[in-house]
């Protein structure tokens, strides 16, 4: 027991610096429990990251030593800091991209050379280039970085002169970033669309699967706005699949290895497009049992439990989690369609669970004529959802066999 206190005191100054390193440390990665976790992920440099400063690093000093070589310029700074700026784009967002910074320095360049012969270098001055500049990028409907280029170079121009120089400059590096980010690791953000995608998916499923637990038993109002408020929380990752996806898309645009991806790229947009849909549904299934406690109270503000409908639902989710792993291969060379036998048999065992309320429909109408009403919405929210989960299916596999 006494050394205890000895030991603490002895490395008591070593604590300190622990904690302090540790503090340090949360406050550089951003997490609160860095400890066992590797450097690259604390860092959050992957091998992404790496490959994105390997191609930026190769650009820049591919496009200084062309721009000293071909302009005998000692200095040609502007090379590097366009190759730079481009060369982690996608092939075709890079080829888009030096365009219109070649655009904006031509302009910049006319601007300066026609308002600074007429008005010269004053502060007033300055600031007309830079509006007219700015007007003119808006007119070319550039992108934001090219049209802050007219007003930079225009005052780049007005105050060190250069203009050859500053236009080769910028041809050189854009050239050069093009051509590395066509030669080294071509940009392909399919894999990380189908994590979104699949992140998507399984928001979904644990939506379902929380309602469908908590109508199980006996539920209250707050329950099923917590579900909504659930719901209405996976639209952001809707919103996320779909931009997403879109860039997956542009990726393989003017992508050497385009072909060899584009069926996993259809399946990623068939998914996404299912799910986008199916998402909007799972919130109107979610609003209407909020309704349900809403529309149809009850004194002790407990709801009874629907097993029938906790059981379509749950097979519901299942279905979705069925269909997404089914669709979702970010693999090289996939093939053109999917093996759908597994997900048509999880829609077909969904299905059953409808038909089995459907039996009794009557039965819960004559029972209570309002709950019925709402039960028999959520029939017809699922069984859409099944319906657009078969559809997605079979844009890959075309209709489901009979022994399937």
């Amino acid at each position: 027991m006494d050394r205890v206190p000895s030991t603490t005191a002895r490395n008591g100054g070593g604590g300190a610096v622990t904690t302090r390193v540790g503090r340090l440390l949360q406050t550089l990665t951003g997490r609160r429990h860095w400890q066992g976790r590797p450097l690259s992920e604390l860092l959050a440099i992957d091998r992404g990251v790496l490959v994105q400063a390997l191609k930026i690093a190769v650009s820049a000093g591919v496009s200084w030593a062309l721009a000293q070589w071909w302009l005998s310029s000692p200095s040609p700074i502007w090379a590097p800091i366009t190759a730079a700026l481009i060369s982690s784009l996608t092939v075709r967002a890079s080829i888009r991209d030096a365009s219109e910074k070649i655009v904006g320095v031509v302009v910049g360049i006319a601007v300066a050379i026609w308002l600074g012969g007429l008005i010269g270098l004053h502060a007033w001055s300055i600031a007309l280039i830079v509006a007219v500049g700015f007007l003119v990028g808006r007119v070319l409907r550039l992108s934001g970085s090219a049209a802050a280029q007219i007003p930079i170079n225009g005052l780049f121009i007005l105050a060190l002169g250069g203009g050859a120089e500053r236009f080769l400059d910028t041809l050189i590096g854009a050239g050069v970033a093009v051509v590395v980010n066509f030669v080294i690791v071509p940009p392909n953000h399919v894999s990380s669309a189908t994590r979104s995608v699949a992140a998507l998916a399984d928001g979904i499923v644990d939506t379902l699967s929380t309602i469908a637990a908590g109508i199980a038993t006996p539920w209250r109002f707050e329950s099923a706005s917590d579900w909504l408020r659930g719901a209405r929380e996976q639209g952001r990752f809707a919103l996320a699949a779909e931009s997403a996806t879109e860039r997956a898309g542009q990726s393989l645009q003017m992508h050497p290895g385009r072909s060899s991806w584009t069926n996993s790229l259809d399946r990623l947009q068939q998914t996404n497009d299912t799910l986008q849909i199916v998402e909007v549904q799972v919130r109107t299934l979610a609003r209407t049992v909020r309704d349900i406690a809403t529309k149809v109270p009850r004194g002790d503000g407990t709801q009874p439990p629907m097993p029938m409908a906790s059981a379509m639902l749950n097979a519901t989710a299942f279905a979705i989690e069925a269909f997404a792993h089914t669709m979702l291969r970010a693999e090289k060379d996939a093939t053109p369609g999917v093996a759908g036998g597994a997900a048509h048999r999880a829609i077909e065992a969904a299905r059953m669970k409808i038909a089995e309320i459907n039996g009794d429909l009557a039965d819960f109408l004559a029972a209570n004529l309002a709950r019925g009403v709402f039960l028999g919405a959520l029939v017809v929210e699922t069984g859409r959802i099944l319906d657009e989960l078969d559809a997605g299916l079979a844009a890959m596999t075309g209709p489901p066999d009979e022994g399937s």
